[in-house]
């Protein structure tokens, strides 16, 4: 490497180390996905992977331009719990024991809820996608359970696990 090329690569690493520095907007990683059925169940319900990879693929390229305006203060992490029903509607929470700020929930849940959903032959089918906002880390054995959902079926975090997630969504709608 010529003292040129190295020079410019040092330049490179420094411009990047203060822009890094120099922006605060928010940035989330899409670190797990969840189906909250059992995987048969959920598979029954749609012709196939591809539209739900589309859609999931859109969702998170979306969510983090929306989030590229928003200024972050502090690493957050949550799930993005979406149901998706046999009438092409969306339904979205944003569940965490964490301080998401309410701008980055309410982006994720606005984007998922309007973004064009994958067919579902009955019912819904609900899954959610474990986020962590600008490198946080998802807490190892949490799922996702929103408290709507536990005031739905009138539950505490350690007795709904064993509650069907599919019936909690479609009461709640």
């Amino acid at each position: 490497m010529t003292t040129k090329m190295k020079y410019l690569t040092f330049l490179m690493m420094i411009f990047s180390l203060l822009w890094s520095g120099i922006s605060n907007a928010a940035n989330a990683e899409y670190l797990k996905i969840y189906l909250m059925q059992p995987k048969n169940i959920i598979l029954e319900k749609m012709n196939g992977v591809d539209d739900m990879d589309r859609y999931v693929k859109e969702v998170e390229v979306n969510i983090n331009k929306k989030l590229a305006e928003i200024t972050s203060t502090s690493t957050s992490w949550g799930f993005l719990v979406i149901a998706v029903r046999d009438d092409g509607k969306i339904k979205a929470w944003v569940d965490t024991d964490d301080a998401v700020p309410p701008a980055v929930a309410n982006a994720m849940i606005s984007i998922a809820e309007n973004t064009k959903a994958f067919a579902v032959k009955t019912g819904a089918a609900v899954f959610a996608l474990g986020f962590g906002v600008d490198s946080a880390d998802l807490p190892i054995d949490k799922m996702p359970f929103p408290n709507e959902w536990k005031k739905v079926a009138q539950c505490t975090n350690e007795d709904c696990k064993e509650h069907d997630a599919e019936a909690i969504v479609l009461k709640s709608w």
